[in-house]
């Protein structure tokens, strides 16, 4: 089982004490500043940290069992709320807020697409393109006998591959 000794600061033991007297999340957050609470254990330990809320972040034994270290009640936000609980509230409404202005940036650039597009209109139709005429002029180099000049580079390197790399 681990000790919160190692979670105090200068004058651990006198803090130590301070705070291990306690036996109530409501006195332990109330009387004294640099408190926290662990609800399994029911223990008030000392927590010095600058934001104690993320003590568990830095000091992996700020409680005495290693289960309820991201259930720590700490001061600011009192006994019903842990820090797990208050990091998965502020994850959810971040990741919400980037779902909204991802869903914004959407249907602004649709808008802007389709002012565009009523702007000039067949911009992005790709039969646009004379498909017929392209395809007669590929029928007549094949029927000439002319190569694309990408079929003779492949052939060219498939010859290239049967010589042997390390003469014998």
């Amino acid at each position: 089982m681990n000790t919160t000794a190692s979670s105090s600061s200068t004058g651990g033991g006198e803090h130590f004490q301070r705070c291990w007297r306690i036996q109530t999340c409501q006195g332990c957050l109330g009387q004294e500043p640099d408190c926290s609470w662990c609800p399994f254990s029911w223990t008030c330990v000392p927590n010095s940290n600058r934001l104690q809320l993320l003590a568990p972040a830095w000091d992996e034994n700020v409680c005495p069992h290693w289960a309820e270290r991201w259930e720590i009640r700490t001061r600011p936000l009192g006994c019903q709320v842990s820090t797990i609980t208050t990091l998965t509230s502020l994850v959810t409404v971040a990741s919400t807020l980037a779902l909204v202005l991802l869903v914004t940036l959407t249907v602004l650039g649709a808008r802007g697409i389709k002012a565009y597009s009523k702007k000039n209109p067949g911009w992005w139709k790709i039969w646009r393109y004379d498909w017929r005429r392209a395809a007669s002029e590929c029928r007549r180099r094949l029927r000439a006998g002319l190569r694309f000049k990408a079929h003779d580079a492949d052939t060219r390197n498939q010859n290239r591959e049967q010589e042997p790399l390390l003469p014998s």
